[in-house]
This record gives structure tokens, sequence and C-alpha cells, in this order.
């Protein structure tokens, strides 16, 4: 039995209707829904991140913070499924066209259910992340298609942002950590965020990034625009770090790994 058919059947025990189930979405995660019902099945290898982005979520939810809210199923979750982590949450159809100045403000409204988080002392800093993928450039498996100045390019980005983000002055908030444009939805006319397993400390900055300028304009707090720079410069070089080592998934993997170079060379020339 393959696990799609195993996280089917799943929840047909926990008495979902589930016909053919649709797979929405394959990376990281696997992202099922499971049709006709009105819910997706998250299918993950780490127990502990699947059971930290339920509670997240869950939390998010009962604060009342622009996210799609679990499905309640009547156990426990995380639930085993063929030795992989099974959560259930609601299923959107996402309406899209949303404006800059809706993301900006579901945004604004995210961070500020985020900063009630009760366990803000278990997030990592943002900068880990650009530090395991400064380590990833000293992998050999990079050097067949990544050249030795552009290693030493993306090397230069993500030591700026490193100590950009390990010099701030103010306390940092907690934050999404990728509220990029695949975790949003549009539900009911509103702005709906995806994707707790990011959540980590760090400036507001580091969330707008990984949006839109416009957005950051927008957003209804003070912006430190060098900062803010910074941050999308060390974001892209972690990115383009992240696709090279998976440049054997595909061409897909190889497009973003060269776009994300190439925009960290547009912004440091």
């Amino acid at each position: 039995m393959d696990l799609i058919t195993s996280v089917a059947n799943l929840a047909r025990d926990y008495g979902l209707e589930v016909g053919i189930p649709v797979t929405l979405r394959s990376t990281n995660n696997v992202v099922v829904w499971m049709r006709p019902s009105p819910v997706v099945a998250k299918i993950s290898k780490d127990f502990d991140a699947s059971s930290q982005e339920f509670r997240r979520a869950t939390f998010l939810a009962a604060v009342g913070a622009p996210v799609v809210p679990p499905t309640v199923i009547g156990v426990a979750q995380p639930v085993n499924a063929s030795g992989q982590w099974v959560t259930f949450w609601h299923y959107v159809v996402d309406e899209g066209g949303a404006t800059a100045a809706q993301v900006a403000a579901s945004l604004n409204e995210l961070h500020s259910g985020l900063a009630k988080a009760p366990d803000r002392t278990t997030f990592p800093p943002c900068s880990n992340r650009l530090q395991t993928a400064l380590d990833l450039l000293d992998d050999p498996g990079l050097r067949g298609g990544l050249d030795v100045d552009d290693r030493a390019l993306l090397g230069r980005a993500l030591l700026d942002g490193i100590g950009a983000l390990t010099s701030l002055k103010d306390p940092p908030r907690v934050l999404h950590g990728s509220p990029h444009r695949f975790n949003m939805l549009v539900m009911c006319g509103a702005v709906v965020f995806i994707d707790f397993e990011t959540v980590e400390l760090g400036p507001l900055e580091w969330d707008l990034a990984h949006l839109d300028e416009e957005v950051a304009a927008l957003y209804p707090a003070e912006v430190d625009e060098d900062l803010l720079r910074r941050c999308r410069i060390a974001i892209s070089a972690a990115t383009s770090a992240w696709c090279w080592k998976g440049v054997d998934r595909g061409v897909d993997m190889r497009i973003h790994a060269e776009q994300h170079l190439e925009i960290v060379r547009r912004m440091l020339a």
C-alpha cells in the first residue's frame, strides 16, 4: 500500500469521506486534499517539526491570527501513517488576487498573534538558517554546479546577512520565517498564512524580505531599509545554496538556483 492510500484510509477511519485524494504539494512535505472532505492531510517525515507546527497553528487560530486552522479529528496529532507523521488541516480554495495592502495588513496581524506565543524561548534565531546555507557551500557536492567565484559571492552575502542579524540593537520578534507567496492563501477575501515549521526569532525585516517591496512599504511599522535590503540578499543567497544542493532533483531546482544567484549578483553590483 502506498503512502497516499494509507493516509486516505487513516482519514476514513476518523470519519472523513474520502474518494480519490488529490496531491496539492510535494516538496519538503506532501500535502493531500482528502477530496471531497474540506480537509487536507500534511505528511511529514519529522515528528517534532510536525507536532510543533500543529501546536503553533492551533494557538494562532485560537488568538484570531490570520492562519489556516488545523482540523480536529478526535485524536492527538500528528498521527502515524506508514512510518510518517500526518496532521489534518482546513481545506482552502485559494481565491487569489491579494493586494500588497492586504498582505501587509495580514502579516502585521500575524506578527501580533506570534508575539503572544508562550514558547518563544524555544524558537531559533533566523540567522541559523543562513549559517546552515553557508555550511552547504563547503559541501563538495556543490562544486560541480557552482563555480568558485559564485560560491565566494554567495558566501559573502550569507556572512553579511549573519552579521546584520546578530548585531541588532532591538530585541528579536517572533516571526513566521518564510511568509512568501506560496505560504499564503486568500480565504473569504482575506490573506491567511500556512506552514509554521519555520517560526523563528529576528527583525520584522526578515519576514518582509520574503515579499514584494510594495508590501514592505505598506507594512504599518517602521522598517529599516538597509537591514531589509541585506535580508533580501541573504535570503536569495541561502535559497540559491539550497537549490544548488538539490540541483539533481530536477530542472526547476537549477532554474531557482540560478535565478537567486543572479539576484545576489545584481543586488551586490
